[in-house]
């Protein structure tokens, strides 16, 4: 609930689910590598010079292709024992920095529990003067032993100097585990959260937030395709909102990304946790995309209905039809309305207000369709448009036995007459 009447910063126009569904199915393009350098965030690249003799030995003029491999497969099988001596053994003290961002990533994925992490090269190594060009793909996952894999690719550049192998540069990820700082790892029964953010208090809220969200969203989870194996939360403190995943719209509060089948990572800006009702709307909005999306990227078109079905589920103590009714009485009291349901996400420079406007809409729709027609049919509903991406009109004539087109007129009377009361 939003006493103020202000503006919710939920939303925004142009970055993950929540907020324009043009994201694609993002790819990290780095993880720690080797035994001799750390990931440096953004899409920077790191250039090591001088770097003591500490790689494989290799003849000249043989291709490193085989010395990579087995670079990378030590550092993999070291990382999954959860040995950071092994880890490190091959970066010499005197590269402070590179050490202590190893450490950090070690630390923080040893802190996610780390079950999966393969590197596979790509094709054969390319040379430009001294430099090695590869690209390495990463298989890995959290939690389980039986965790679905996410994928991600790197570019590396070597070196053989004095005829050892080293590691001399590679991109950035912009995952939040992967950008050279420990994250504080805290698990509840269905969530894990990482922050950057060093306020224990911030991140003991969100914990206690997400564990609610997550008990509503799994009820609703038996329907739309079933619950993830664990919810994960990622708090980014100012800088981490800029950087993880590409960054957040302005309007932003927080969002999701689909990374896989049944894989999404939520992000909430660590300033936007003011409270814990607050937190917990927050959250079951973005869990209930975590669960009716599946991980996977919904039709651009059907914004209206993948943001309406978010709302729809997070309004558990009616706050949030609340807040969404004061934006749309003003946004129709403006005549910024021509009265279409299947609104599409809101365009560059919507003001929050108006943005909030169109997610009000949304989830009015999505009401008048459980109201009409039963919650069963309104998810059956959902499943067919966004998860299924059949038409619109189709799926209202398989699941409610008519054409859309009354329908939508209907729910349009519906909005007005709710935003007349």
């Amino acid at each position: 609930m939003n006493p103020s009447g202000a503006p919710v910063r939920r939303f925004g126009a142009g970055h993950g689910v929540v907020l324009a569904l043009s994201v694609a199915v993002v790819t990290a393009v780095a993880v720690l590598l080797a035994q001799f350098v750390a990931v440096v965030p953004g899409d920077r690249a790191y250039a090591a010079a001088g770097i003591p003799a500490t790689g494989p030995m290799l003849p000249p003029g043989e291709n490193p292709l085989y010395a990579i491999q087995e670079v990378l497969e030590k550092q993999s099988a070291a990382l999954l024992r959860g040995d950071r001596a092994g880890y490190l053994r091959a970066i010499p003290a005197t590269q402070g920095e590179l050490r202590a961002q190893a450490t950090a990533r070690f630390t923080t994925l040893t802190a996610l529990r780390v079950r999966k992490w393969t590197m596979t090269t790509i094709g054969i190594p390319g040379r430009v003067d001294d430099i090695w060009k590869l690209s390495v793909d990463i298989s890995y996952c959290f939690d389980r032993d039986d965790c679905a894999p996410l994928d991600a690719r790197v570019e590396t550049r070597w070196a053989v100097p004095d005829g050892r192998l080293q590691l001399v540069a590679y991109e950035g990820s912009d995952r939040p585990w992967d950008d050279g700082t420990a994250l504080v790892v805290k698990d509840g029964a269905r969530v894990t959260v990482a922050s950057a953010d060093a306020d224990p208090a911030i991140l003991d809220r969100v914990l206690r937030a997400a564990e609610a969200a997550a008990v509503t969203n799994d009820r609703f989870a038996t329907t739309l395709g079933g619950a993830p194996q664990r919810y994960h939360v990622y708090v980014a403190g100012d800088e981490e909102w800029l950087e993880w995943y590409g960054g957040a719209s302005e309007n932003a509060a927080a969002f999701t990304i689909p990374l896989a089948p049944g894989v999404s990572d939520v992000v909430v800006d660590h300033g936007t946790v003011t409270s814990d009702g607050w937190a917990t709307t927050l959250l079951t909005h973005e869990f209930a995309h975590v669960v009716s999306l599946g991980g996977e990227n919904p039709p651009y078109s059907a914004w209206w209905l993948t943001e309406g079905i978010a709302e729809y589920i997070a309004n558990t103590d009616g706050s949030v039809l609340e807040d969404d009714l004061r934006s749309v009485r003003r946004y129709l009291a403006a005549s910024k309305w021509d009265g279409t349901v299947t609104l599409g996400p809101p365009p560059s420079g919507t003001s929050l207000a108006d943005a909030n406007a169109r997610y009000g809409i949304a989830f009015l729709t999505v009401q008048y369709l459980a109201d009409r027609f039963g919650e069963e049919r309104m998810l059956a509903f959902f499943t067919q448009v966004v998860r299924r991406d059949v038409a619109v009109d189709a799926a209202s004539r398989s699941v409610f036995g008519t054409a859309w087109s009354p329908v939508a007129k209907d729910a349009a009377s519906s909005i007005r007459a709710a935003a007349q009361a």
